[in-house]
């Protein structure tokens, strides 16, 4: 993926909220609390090569990421998942993670200013 720039792509945020910008601003604030603590808890759980955990957790972070349109992210946790659940590749999957993580840092500037953005229209 390798990116600078992560362009916050609220579309489908947006169609399941039926257009309430209320319901946004908390599905953000949600993105922005949890997911930091399931990635936290994802890195430990590959760190320690318990791969169960990693596939669980990795399952779990994955429908966050749709939520903001992060279609790519979505797609590599599922690569994650997967291949902690067969155990192949299972060395490829600490680099895909901190991939994963880094742009969702910028992920998570990208929805603070959306919100911002959201928050001026209410």
């Amino acid at each position: 993926m390798k990116t600078k720039i992560f362009d916050v792509n609220l579309a489908y945020l947006n169609d399941i909220a039926g257009g309430s910008t209320e319901f946004i601003i908390d599905m953000i604030d949600i993105f922005i609390e949890q997911t930091p603590i399931y990635f936290t808890q994802l890195g430990e759980a590959i760190q320690q090569k318990d791969w169960k955990a990693t596939a669980d957790l990795a399952h779990k972070i994955k429908p966050t990421l749709a939520f903001v349109g992060a279609d790519e992210l979505k797609d590599m946790m599922s690569v994650i998942e997967s291949n902690a659940r067969k155990l192949i590749d299972v060395d490829t999957i600490e680099a895909d993670f901190l991939e994963i993580n880094q742009t969702c840092i910028l992920i998570y500037e990208g929805l603070a200013k959306a919100k911002q953005e959201l928050l001026s229209k209410i």
